[in-house]
């Protein structure tokens, strides 16, 4: 046997297992649209997933804006609707510090200096270039949606087998997840991916405080 045919089956075999992988990824893949054990399940993940008010993580993120983009370390904490967030990146100060809530907060920058404000996202973005939704974030961030799954179209999200929110369009943002791990007795969204008309956002996370133990 010649070693051409040999060559294409270890070509297609090697496509085949990095497809099944990329499927493996949030398990079974979807249906379209949920149906009633995905819609089930996802009561039960979200319960869970809406528990979780006080929580932490540690990750990077990459941003792309039109042409211009960068990447940043990331850190957040959760405490209720207080928000706590700091950036580490291509800033003229090297570093951003925001506290508050979405109607509120303090923005510490690398030489100290402070400003408040009441649009979070408009001033954070005069100072990264960036628009990025912190007002949805917390929610995002764990795999949830801003408002209850019922408040989106049936054809705007897609649930895996597990009740776990693959994609949605969300507020004008397509929101997607390549990857949950699990954290405790929780399980929680490891790369999150967030496009909106140029603006493209990948988070990773690399370590979850659920808040679960505390």
């Amino acid at each position: 046997m010649s070693t051409a045919p040999l060559l294409r089956l270890a070509a297609l075999l090697a496509v085949t297992a990095l497809l099944s992988g990329c499927a493996s990824l949030l398990g079974t893949q979807p249906t379209e649209p949920a149906d009633q054990a995905q819609l089930a399940a996802w009561e039960s993940h979200s319960k869970a997933l809406e528990s979780m008010t006080d929580w932490a993580f540690a990750g990077r993120a990459a941003v792309r804006s039109g042409v211009t983009g960068g990447s940043v370390q990331l850190e957040w904490t959760q405490v209720g609707t207080v928000s706590s967030l700091e950036l580490s990146g291509p800033f003229d100060t090297g570093r951003l510090a925001m506290t508050g809530t979405e109607s509120q907060m303090l923005l510490t920058d690398g030489k100290g200096n402070r400003r408040v404000t009441d649009d979070p996202e408009a001033l954070l973005k005069e100072q990264t270039g960036w628009h990025i939704p912190l007002a949805t974030l917390p929610r995002w961030l764990r795999g949830l949606p801003s408002d209850s799954l019922s408040a989106l179209s049936t054809s705007d999200y897609r649930l895996d087998n597990h009740g776990r929110l693959t994609n949605f369009t969300d507020e004008g943002w397509e929101v997607e997840y390549a990857r949950y791990e699990d954290v405790g007795h929780l399980t929680l969204p490891h790369f999150v991916e967030l496009t909106q008309k140029g603006m493209r956002i990948r988070i990773v996370v690399d370590s979850w405080d659920s808040g679960q133990s505390r």
